[in-house]
């Protein structure tokens, strides 16, 4: 099997087993999880939309306090991709279009069926309160009026931050969500995330379940194509007990023509708190957890900052970075296309962002860490 070495979006939905929390070490918030009361909620309902595409807007009113908005708009359809094209903020003051999409402190990549837009993705763009107005671009093939909303977080940044995590076990050879707690290489790659996400300053919060849906047909998540149609409607099963929380799929295998796939997220970036939609969580091939248990801890922890808002420091071909000030660059020096790691040491190919697997436990800078305190599952 050719085995690729890939990252890139996900999805989330699921009906839980019993529940165990297990804390992991060196927080400040003793294990407690985050609460649901510092989120506040906005439904804007279905908005029209032909099946040859078209703009959703939706005017969002952040309240004072808030230090992260996630809105969204999606259930156009797994064939039909859409973006953020414009942000408006309060002052009436256009702070990011599609036809620059690489300038200024946002940005909004094109997503199938549902697109959630996060402020924060950098420091530089910060929820202020007042009216914002998303206006999402939406392409031919929708199946479906879109349904949109937003979530804003009105809290206090800690470092470190805590986060709920749900580890749910739908294919994973041998474990389930009993055994896996005592399970040599399963822990192993739990420490390799709890040590990346610790540089990043957040502390995870460890809830076990198994999965009661259909295992047979999500132990191999297929994707042909461009069709994402089986990973979105696993992510689609997420249904957790409290809004604040990521939630990991454990599969035996994420397939794609003929590849296997390490992991995807739900974004960049994820549906923060709102749940059951395709972008509601990470889904994680285990195929390796035996032989190599630390690179599964390492596609958890780059895939959840996928979900959290964090983008691929270096894009693939080393053309495009992230919208961060602080985080390394790289390009593809040599010419073949591919900026690799060799050629990237020391400008980015050590950070949990960099596009492929990285060496030992990963970076995270200060940009990064604040992105992901202050997304709305943080706390």
């Amino acid at each position: 099997m050719n085995k690729a070495r890939w990252t890139q979006l996900g999805l989330s939905a699921l009906v839980w087993g019993p529940i165990t929390i297990v804390v992991a070490c060196g927080g400040d918030k003793d294990g407690e999880l985050p609460p649901d009361d510092e989120l506040q909620f906005e439904d804007f309902g279905t908005i029209p939309l032909s099946d040859t595409g078209g703009y959703v807007e939706a005017t969002v009113t952040v309240p004072d306090g808030a230090v992260s908005t996630m809105a969204w708009c999606g259930g156009f359809g797994d064939g039909a991709l859409g973006a953020v094209w414009t942000l408006t903020d309060p002052s009436g003051s256009v702070v990011y279009t599609g036809d620059a999409p690489d300038a200024g402190g946002f940005r909004s990549d094109f997503l199938d069926d549902l697109v959630p837009a996060l402020i924060p993705v950098t420091p530089d763009l910060t929820p202020t309160p007042g009216a914002w107005t998303f206006q999402w671009f939406v392409g031919a093939g929708s199946t479906a009026d879109p349904k949109c909303g937003a979530v804003h977080r009105v809290d206090t940044l800690s470092d470190p931050a805590t986060i709920a995590v749900d580890l749910v076990f739908v294919s994973v050879a041998g474990l389930d969500a009993t055994s896996a707690q005592s399970d040599e290489a399963f822990q192993a790659a739990i420490a390799q995330l709890e040590s990346e996400w610790a540089n990043a300053g957040l502390t995870p919060v460890f809830n076990y379940l198994d999965f009661s849906g259909d295992t047979a047909k999500y132990s191999v998540v297929d994707i042909v194509g461009d069709d994402y149609g089986e990973f979105n409607d696993l992510l689609r099963t997420s249904s957790p007990d409290i809004d604040r929380v990521i939630t990991f799929f454990l599969v035996e295998e994420i397939s794609s023509d003929g590849a296997t796939i390490l992991g995807l997220s739900g974004g960049p970036p994820g549906a923060a708190a709102v749940h059951g939609t395709s972008k509601s969580g990470v889904i994680v091939t285990t195929v390796d957890l035996q032989d190599e248990p630390t690179d599964v801890g390492k596609i958890m922890a780059h895939e959840g900052g996928h979900f959290l808002g964090l983008f691929h420091t270096t894009e693939m071909d080393g053309t495009r970075h992230d919208p961060l000030g602080d985080t390394p660059t790289c390009s593809d020096g040599d010419g073949n296309g591919i900026a690799n790691s060799a050629e990237c040491a020391g400008k980015g190919a050590e950070n949990m962002m960099w596009w492929t697997l990285t060496e030992g436990v990963a970076t995270a800078t200060d940009d990064q860490s604040f992105v992901v305190r202050s997304n709305p599952v943080s706390d």
